[in-house]
């Protein structure tokens, strides 16, 4: 007994240690079609399987869906999976096999059972199903040396599972659902219990209510929580998906993964098929319209946020979905080109370094970007702006008013990602009604490096400064610091954990402000402030900057919040 005992603590000790290591993956769901449309991976425009190429690029982990019954496609079938499986394995990839539990796909808004389940009436009767489709899978996939190490228990189940067309997702019927998540959770362990079963919910702000209400109704024999986080649709920063992973981590002891996620590299459609993901996913700081840095900075901070708070990682879902002559249902091509990891012509984007990255360290991926312009002979009564690429959309550019820092010299003080480039300008208008454009200086050809008419920024050291005097190229040659002199302010213990004690505040301070490495907003607070509580903080880089009534930065400091 004593050594049953032992074998089982040791067993459970190996888990946790793996949980504990960051867990990198990829979905190749669309690999095997996109093959046989004739696409051809490559790596520095060679060509190269692609599972080689994640493997080697520090992939730990493939994602497959899997349909019942699809009859619009031959893809993610039982025989589709399998094939896929085995190439993973041959290169020594684990595996994450979805059920969908629905011949097509199922999501927060959909989630229809298969059709040779919808005249089932009897709940006892749908959970043996449930049960032995998942068994009898599993136990195939096994059979064949192939079996999955993780197991998902449905796709993005926010709602209803397996519910008939038409019958209500919301509000949700938790003995049922209980019942039917039991089924293929048992399924799973009873097939092989090393396999780790997954709960997945779509958007890192409904895991609380969620597993809270699973847990209440009695749901807890799973073994991962599963989030999707994409920005384009779930409104909330890194930072707070970190958070989320913090809370969910220490609410229900369970490991924590983001088992979907996805972020476009480009707002080019070049197929037919309209894209999924657009600017509309682009974070306040990045790149717009969106890059290969910008996509490769938002994955390094995202798993930075994720693992540093306690989670296992991210799953990227399909990175594989290139444009090819193929159809989908909805058009020819891809809806996912412009945010895969490929390239347009298959090569892999620079980006997939991320899977390599040693997150013990927190990526640098911001910059503080300075702008000065010399208005000295120039009117000013209505204000000096600066706007550009990096102000708004691209289709919509905002004024950033900029402030007298003395010697006529105005300044505007922001954080933007490294490696973005666009153009910039500055005005004497805030607004682009009327006759705008007499408002704006004239810049010369030699340095209007953007359309002949604006100016070029281009981000790629820490602290970036773009100074010149008023219609010209000239730099500013002047006495007056781009960083205000030093006061006495002190942030300490520095790094912090539940508390951050400022003392020393600058002469003329009105206000505190705190931002995120990236440049978001995170805190104001009085200029007399002496502690701060910092518990629901995530972990990360801080700036906290002292402003006078003026909005001129008086100082500025960097803290750093350590994770428990």
């Amino acid at each position: 007994m004593r050594k049953i005992f032992t074998l089982v603590l040791l067993l459970s000790l190996s888990w946790t240690l793996k949980a504990q290591q960051p867990v990198l993956g990829v979905d190749l769901s669309y690999a095997n079609e996109m093959e046989d449309c004739g696409v051809v991976y490559k790596q520095y425009g060679s060509p190269k399987d692609i599972y080689q190429i994640f493997k080697d690029e520090g992939a730990k982990v493939i994602r497959y869906r899997l349909w019942y019954h699809p009859d619009s496609t031959t893809y993610s079938t039982l025989a589709d999976v399998t094939r896929g499986i085995k190439r993973a394995k041959a290169v020594g990839l684990e595996v994450l096999l979805d059920f969908h539990y629905s011949d097509t796909w199922a999501d927060p808004g959909k989630q229809t059972r298969p059709k040779a389940w919808q005249g089932i009436t009897d709940l006892n009767v749908l959970a043996d199903s449930v049960y032995q489709y998942t068994f009898r899978v599993l136990s195939t996939l096994k059979s064949e040396g192939l079996t999955p190490e993780y197991v998902q228990i449905g796709n993005e189940t926010n709602g209803n599972i397996l519910v008939n067309p038409g019958d209500s997702l919301y509000p949700n019927n938790w003995p049922r659902n209980v019942k039917l998540f039991e089924a293929g959770i048992k399924a799973a362990h009873d097939v092989d219990a090393s396999i780790k079963t997954i709960l997945h919910v779509a958007n890192p702000d409904n895991g609380d209510w969620w597993f809270t209400a699973a847990r209440d109704n009695g749901l807890t024999d799973f073994d991962i929580i599963g989030l999707s986080y994409y920005p384009q649709y779930h409104k909330i920063d890194i930072a707070r998906v970190g958070q989320d992973v913090k809370n969910l981590k220490q609410k229900f002891g369970k490991p924590v993964w983001i088992v979907e996620t996805g972020y476009p590299w480009s707002d080019q459609n070049i197929d037919s098929a309209g894209n999924i993901l657009n600017s509309g996913s682009v974070l306040e700081g990045y790149p717009n319209p969106p890059t290969v840095e910008g996509q490769k900075n938002f994955l390094l901070n995202l798993n930075y946020a994720v693992i540093s708070n306690g989670g296992m990682g991210t799953i990227y879902w399909e990175p594989d979905w290139v444009s090819t002559s193929c159809k989908t249902e909805w058009g020819q091509g891809s809806h996912f080109e412009n945010a895969t990891l490929f390239d347009f012509n298959d090569n892999l984007l620079s980006s997939a370094s991320y899977l390599s990255y040693d997150y013990s360290i927190q990526p640098q991926t911001s910059s503080e970007v300075i702008f000065q312009v010399d208005m000295t002979g120039i009117d000013t009564l209505n204000g000096v702006y600066v706007t550009g690429d990096f102000t708004g959309t691209p289709s919509t550019w905002y004024f950033k008013r900029m402030t007298d820092i003395g010697n006529h010299i105005y300044q505007y003080r922001t954080f933007l990602q490294k490696g973005d480039t666009g153009a910039y300008i500055f005005t004497r208008t805030n607004t682009w009604n009327g006759d705008y454009q007499q408002y704006q200086e004239t810049v010369p050809t030699a340095c209007a490096l953007k359309w002949g008419t604006h100016r070029r920024y281009d981000i790629q050291k820490d602290v970036e400064t773009y100074a010149f005097k008023w219609s010209s190229c000239e730099p500013i040659v002047t006495g007056v610091e781009s960083h205000p002199a030093r006061s006495q302010a002190v942030a300490y213990p520095n790094p912090f954990d539940d508390k951050l004690n400022l003392k020393g505040a600058p002469q003329n301070a009105e206000k505190i402000k705190v931002y995120s490495l990236s440049g978001k907003l995170i805190r104001k607070f009085s200029p007399d402030r002496k502690s701060i509580n910092t518990s629901h903080w995530a972990s990360g880089i801080y700036v906290i900057r002292w402003l006078d009534k003026n909005n001129q930065v008086l100082d500025t400091l960097k803290v750093i919040k350590t994770s428990k």
